[in-house]
């Protein structure tokens, strides 16, 4: 599988690159979610969030499923647990401390015209960060990986002593696609502010033991347009539903487009290894960038046609000039687990 591992990097990446204009655009929604700034209530920009969210976070959490059982062929579980305290908890611990406040102090602005930047850490509400107080936003991705994968370090260690090196390489594509229904339920049992990290829990154990698989993956590839078929028509039956197993199509689209990350992103050149070795470091930096430039934008203009590229674009060219500023002095590169 070495060979074909540029495309689980090339995803990642993509999706990355995509919360720009995600995270712009849920400035724009229309479905009550005050988020640290709000403008006009739109169709379009509430629609380009309803399609994404469905499947940009679930793959990030299967694909961190995949990358751990790679992991493991090199590292025992001691190494894996230390590398996740590195790459995972210290950047959380350091991007609550000095990226959160930035954007829980601009809502803060935005909302009541004035914040106290203390705010961040001595008020606390919902952990969103939307109304000004304490929050970790968009670093509960960091969060729940690191508890996620502590708490798989067992099933891990049980699956290793256990020495069952090809479980769930030979389950049929219909059975995997009905496992959908595991993330469905982990949704119902478990929320915190409208997460469950149950679902995502099951999302990353799905791409350790079953995404990671060679024949999985070989049929993912075969039947990527049949997956995104499937992918396109229950979303539409959940959407008319209201929204009913919408964690199922997450899991559908997952399949469908790791199948076609395989056949059309499965490779490498300079600019592509940049970017993904920037991706964590841009995800840690890019929402405060696009909260610093809509506040600013806002009191330019009030037409959403040139709002939104009017914080896309600076939001994107200041977030790689913080990552390539912080990862020339070492100490914000330990602080942050960004790459030399």
């Amino acid at each position: 599988m070495a060979e074909r591992q540029y495309y689980l990097d090339n995803l990642r990446t993509l999706v990355i690159l995509l919360l720009f204009p995600y995270h712009t655009c849920m400035i724009y929604n229309s479905w009550g979610e005050t988020f640290y700034i709000h403008g006009q209530d739109l169709l379009i920009p509430s629609l380009f969030v309803g399609i994404n969210w469905t499947w940009m976070m679930p793959t990030l959490f299967v694909i961190a499923g995949i990358s751990s059982r790679y992991a493991l062929r090199t590292r025992n579980l001691g190494q894996f647990a230390k590398e996740r305290v590195s790459k995972l908890l210290i950047p959380l611990i350091f991007g609550i401390l000095l990226i959160m406040p930035v954007q829980s102090y601009i809502a803060g602005l935005f909302w009541t015209g004035s914040a106290v930047y203390m705010e961040s850490f001595t008020r606390v509400t919902d952990l969103s960060g939307y109304d000004g107080a304490f929050g970790v936003g968009h670093l509960w991705f960091i969060l729940f990986l690191f508890v996620i994968s502590m708490v798989s370090i067992p099933i891990m260690a049980l699956y290793k002593k256990k020495g069952k090196g090809t479980f769930g390489a030979r389950i049929p594509l219909a059975l995997l696609i009905l496992f959908g229904i595991l993330p469905c339920i982990g949704n119902e049992l478990f929320d915190i502010s409208g997460k469950s990290p149950v679902e995502y829990l099951a999302y990353f154990l799905f791409g350790y033991f079953f995404v990671s698989q060679e024949n999985i993956l070989e049929r993912l590839d075969r039947y990527r347009f049949q997956l995104l078929g499937l992918c396109i028509a229950c979303f539409l039956v959940s959407q008319y539903f209201g929204g009913m197993f919408a964690e199922w199509v997450s899991w559908i689209s997952v399949l469908a487009f790791l199948g076609i990350a395989i056949r059309h992103l499965n490779h490498s050149g300079k600019i592509w290894r940049y970017l993904s070795k920037s991706s964590f470091g841009v995800y840690l930096f890019h929402q405060s960038w696009i909260i610093v430039a809509a506040f600013f934008v806002f009191k330019l203009t009030d037409i959403p046609g040139l709002q939104i590229p009017l914080i896309i674009i600076p939001s994107v060219v200041l977030t790689y000039i913080t990552y390539e500023g912080a990862r020339r002095v070492s100490v914000f590169r330990w602080m942050f687990a960004l790459k030399r």
